[in-house]
């Protein structure tokens, strides 16, 4: 299993730092946060036990059977609160601050203070969306 030496969910995966285990197989590694978003807590991080940083350098086959269990932990979370969110970060300038890759499922609760979707939005220059939409159409095809 490829690991990274300072990466600490690697450490916490192997057993050398303590954490609260949800659930774990042979590929993944679910835990739950030490930091929960909101009060009554339930947050927890699904992982690969594999290390990798970003959710890119996933094999497609290992990408799977992780989104078997976020599903499987999304049903169980959905039970626990009364929503959830799902969000997974890429790089620092993200809100990545391990960079080994983790989804972050996190149960949601009226008036439970978390502010996860309450971002700004902002609106598009004339003409700039199609731009957008052209660059990003032609990334996908490299």
């Amino acid at each position: 299993m490829a690991e990274v030496k300072d990466c600490i969910f690697c450490k916490i995966i192997k057993g050398e730092i303590p954490c609260t285990k949800i659930y774990e197989d042979k590929d993944v590694f679910v835990m739950l946060d030490i930091s929960p978003a909101c009060p009554q807590g339930g947050h927890t991080l699904v992982m690969p036990k594999k290390h990798y940083e970003l959710i890119t350098d996933i094999p497609d086959k290992e990408l799977c059977e992780l989104t078997k269990i976020i599903k499987k932990m999304a049903e169980a979370l959905l039970k626990y609160g009364q929503g959830l969110n799902i969000i997974q970060n890429n790089k620092k300038v993200a809100g990545q601050f391990v960079p080994h890759v983790h989804f972050h499922l996190i149960p949601r609760f009226e008036k439970d203070g978390v502010l996860i979707e309450k971002w700004a939005t902002h609106k598009y220059p004339d003409g700039e969306m199609i731009r957008v939409a052209d660059r990003i159409k032609k990334l996908l095809k490299d």
